[in-house]
């Protein structure tokens, strides 16, 4: 076959291209580091690094989700060791709470206005652990307020011109029997009521008013369905702690009384309400003020403001982290799990029970034992005055003394269920931990399996390089060689 000039020199250039593509693919290596430098170059390869970079992936965007609900949880995790926990030089505020309801509770130490000193170091606890720990947020989102992560579980602001329908369920658990007061005028001795009381959250509640369509029906049932009469009433009412069992119908009765909130029954109707299972109120608030629980977070609630039913749901309201594919935990602690309604209910209405005990003017009660039919001498006037003055400070401070009594009862059972809550709380951040562990670990493994998948050997890549280089050169000197001869250098020899 003839092989022509021009056959020659295609071949060789052809031949010199090669070599220095081939080279150049070697020097890219080198130079990025990298074997192929796009899919064409090496299927295989690029199928292999898609994979394990969906997957590198999806390991950082869990590795995320586990940071940031940690961060989420390390707030909740203040919040309860500020409540609960303590330190070694600080108390938490359930500590704290206790040791002062201990202190309060000793008879013949403590007199009134001591157990009143004591209430108000109390009541400082209380608003720290409603007013700033329940309040806690994380990136302007309140960690214990479920889904509505906008809204504070207890108000920062007044919120007028809004009324909720609000829903409770009771049980035995939440009915205290305990002292109540009455006097008949200003000048008789205040008479001490035992009484069963069941504690709203609320004070200036009402059961009467209008409700719109789609907003639940105002009133009290037992939990087996019985209608309660209920009386609505103040506490000045000389009636208000002494309900009657049964109204002409044969329906129990509950006095509600309006200007603090409390439900009054009777021993019967708490038979009656034990053997139900429960108490089921439905009220309506309006005008929601600050310092107060917020409906929308911690009640099964309706919003009736302007004649429009919105339902407010506060049940399985858990914020999930998803930690691998279709797995989650639950970050956030609900408000009503960590500081429940009862506990606020209990604390508010101690406060509000002793700042109702007022103690007789000794002006009012002198007089009174110097108009007819008493006719005393200024010495028996002066006992008779200090005598009822003192009687009824001795009163008063006994019903303190048995309204704090239950509240060392019943704080336990609501630190109890803060301390179930704080439990579950450690236990997923246990969780958490072991899993950024994992993701971490996993992160490295698949990293170094990439590397090993796309990543140039240098050290060969370099020796196949210096062989391409020679390659190349010879390549060029021997076109060179070539293209310098023509038929005239042959026809001369």
């Amino acid at each position: 076959m003839r092989v022509t000039n021009s056959m020659t020199y295609g071949g060789a250039m052809n031949n010199i291209w090669k070599n220095a593509r081939y080279l150049n693919k070697l020097v890219t290596q080198i130079e990025t580091g990298k074997q192929i430098q796009r899919p064409s170059d090496d299927p295989l390869i690029s199928a292999r690094s898609l994979r394990i970079r969906t997957i590198l992936s999806e390991s950082e965007q869990f590795t995320r989700n586990v940071q940031q609900a940690m961060a989420w949880m390390e707030v909740s995790e203040a919040a309860f060791n500020s409540i609960l926990t303590g330190t070694a030089t600080q108390p938490s505020i359930m500590q704290e709470l206790n040791t002062l309801l201990i202190q309060a509770a000793q008879t013949g130490t403590n007199t009134l206005d001591d157990q009143r000193a004591i209430l108000t170091e109390i009541e400082e606890l209380y608003k720290q652990m409603y007013g700033v720990d329940m309040n806690q947020t994380y990136l302007n989102r309140y960690v214990f307020s479920g889904f509505h992560i906008d809204q504070p579980p207890v108000l920062k602001t007044d919120m007028t011109g809004r009324s909720f329908v609000i829903t409770q369920t009771f049980g035995m658990e939440n009915i205290e029997k305990t002292l109540a007061f009455h006097r008949a005028s200003p000048t008789s001795m205040p008479e001490d009521i035992k009484i069963n009381l069941v504690k709203l959250p609320y004070d200036e509640v009402s059961f009467t008013s209008a409700t719109p369509a789609g907003a639940p029906a105002l009133g009290i049932t037992l939990a087996d369905g019985t209608a309660v009469t209920i009386v609505t009433i103040t506490s000045d009412d000389a009636v208000a702690y002494r309900p009657a069992d049964f109204d002409a119908m044969g329906n129990p009765v509950i006095h509600h009384i309006q200007d603090t909130g409390e439900l009054i029954m009777t021993d019967a109707v708490r038979e009656l309400m034990q053997n139900a299972g429960g108490l089921n109120v439905t009220y309506e608030k309006s005008n929601v003020m600050t310092g107060e629980l917020n409906p929308i977070v911690y009640f099964q609630s309706t919003e009736i403001t302007g004649g429009v039913a919105v339902n407010y749901n506060t049940d399985g309201q858990n914020i999930q982290a998803e930690i691998s594919p279709g797995a989650y935990v639950t970050i956030n602690s609900h408000a009503r799990d960590v500081l429940s309604a009862a506990l606020f209910a209990d604390l508010k209405h101690l406060f509000e029970f002793a700042d109702s005990l007022i103690t007789s003017d000794p002006r009012v009660i002198e007089e009174y034992f110097r108009s007819p039919p008493h006719s005393l001498t200024d010495d028996d006037l002066n006992d008779s005055v200090q005598k009822f003055l003192s009687d009824e400070q001795a009163m008063f401070s006994s019903a303190i003394h048995d309204r704090i009594n239950n509240m060392l009862k019943y704080i336990m059972d609501h630190a109890g269920q803060a301390q179930r809550e704080h439990t579950s709380l450690g236990a997923n951040m246990a969780r958490l931990e072991m899993i950024g562990i994992r993701l971490e670990e996993e992160e490295v493994a698949y990293t170094e399996l990439l590397s090993d998948n796309e990543d140039t050997d240098l050290s060969g890549t370099i020796f196949r390089k210096n062989g391409a280089e020679s390659a190349y050169g010879f390549a060029l000197q021997a076109i060179a060689r070539t293209v310098q001869l023509s038929l005239a250098d042959f026809i001369n020899r």
